[in-house]
């Protein structure tokens, strides 16, 4: 027969918002500058494709002129406004590796910050894509347990800068699971 353990008081107090930490008192760093450069590479490079498909699909004779311009003032408006997005989204994209968790901030109209303890994190690694390798720079992705909704990515990081991160977090990981 199992054993009813005694009652125990469970509780559950309220903490006072005045004594809460403030997360926006941290100075966040910013990513670097040559991020912006990138996008714009491929952006300019993704309209040379565009521009690349439009001349042969006119010289097929494939489709009117008309409709080629139509779709490239299209493709350019559109790609205009990816710039403009990722120029105000690199000013937000923030970071800071603090004693016990890693915060990332980023948005444009909407301003998204994460805050992932390193006891969450499953682990950590970097990336680099082919602009990235040119621009010199890299990506850092932290992955947790909860699913792709509570991962990060900081992009546009130094090379430098992103094994530091990488090997902090993996350093902390190690040391949590020490502490268990």
């Amino acid at each position: 027969m199992a054993t009813i353990e005694p009652h125990t008081n469970f509780t559950n107090n309220a903490i006072n918002s005045q004594e809460l930490p403030n997360y926006k008192l941290e100075a966040l760093e910013k990513v670097s500058k040559r991020l912006l450069k990138k996008i714009l590479t491929g952006l300019i490079v993704f309209l040379a494709l565009i521009l690349i498909v439009a001349a042969v699909l006119y010289l097929k004779e494939w489709v009117k002129l008309n409709y080629i311009f139509v779709g490239l003032l299209g493709a350019i408006g559109f790609l205009l406004l990816m710039f403009i997005y990722h120029f105000f989204a690199q000013k937000n994209y923030g970071y800071v590796v603090r004693e016990k968790d890693i915060l990332f901030q980023k948005g444009v109209l909407v301003i998204k910050t994460t805050i992932i303890p390193f006891n969450r994190v499953q682990h950590v690694s970097t990336t680099q894509s082919l602009f990235d390798k040119y621009f010199k720079l890299k990506n850092v992705k932290v992955f947790t347990a909860g699913g792709q909704g509570s991962d990060i990515k900081i992009p546009g990081l130094t090379p430098q800068k992103a094994l530091q991160i990488k090997e902090w977090i993996a350093h902390k990981i190690v040391e949590e699971k020490i502490d268990e």
